[in-house]
């Protein structure tokens, strides 16, 4: 496998496998970017990598620039604090909302050549299911992000035995 190049390194440090934190704010980032995120997430078992846009995971205000392989799952969650946006950049998904059960509520398709934005409460559990090879987004969130502030579909068997 390939390895992440000097690029990514010399704009932030690699926290966790496949997450990067910014050193500082301020940092750009074009398509060589997203393209050592791809290697990092092929590196990564959970087929994802991340660029934290803040450089302190206690931020308030956290933007995270997101790749995930086609072979990505994301399982059902929702925020306990704030709310979640997505901005899609490259790629295609389902995001599934779900009831308290788990039953399907609605789904919408982010795609880069159609719905690229979308804003949800904390109240509301939610997955992607990735449809493309890559899909590349932005997501803005209030933080922390952490544990504590995530909730995960106990309904779910891709959660079950999965978190804390």
């Amino acid at each position: 496998m390939e390895e992440v190049s000097s690029d990514l390194l010399r704009m932030a440090n690699e926290t966790a496998v496949g997450v990067f934190h910014a050193r500082q704010w301020g940092v750009t980032f074009g398509s060589e970017i997203i393209q050592e995120l791809k290697i990092a997430a092929l590196n990564n078992p959970r087929s994802r990598a991340r660029l934290c846009l803040h450089p302190n995971q206690n931020d308030v205000h956290q933007e995270m620039l997101i790749v995930m392989h086609s072979s990505a799952i994301e399982k059902p969650q929702r925020r306990t604090i704030g709310f979640d946006t997505k901005i899609v950049l490259e790629g295609n998904a389902k995001f599934i909302y779900y009831d308290e059960v788990g039953r399907e509520r609605r789904s919408l398709l982010l795609s880069q050549d159609g719905l690229r934005y979308v804003h949800t409460n904390s109240s509301e559990f939610h997955s992607l299911q990735i449809l493309s090879e890559w899909f590349v987004f932005l997501e803005v969130l209030k933080g922390p992000f952490t544990e504590g502030t995530t909730e995960f579909a106990s309904w779910s068997v891709a959660t079950i035995g999965c978190c804390p």
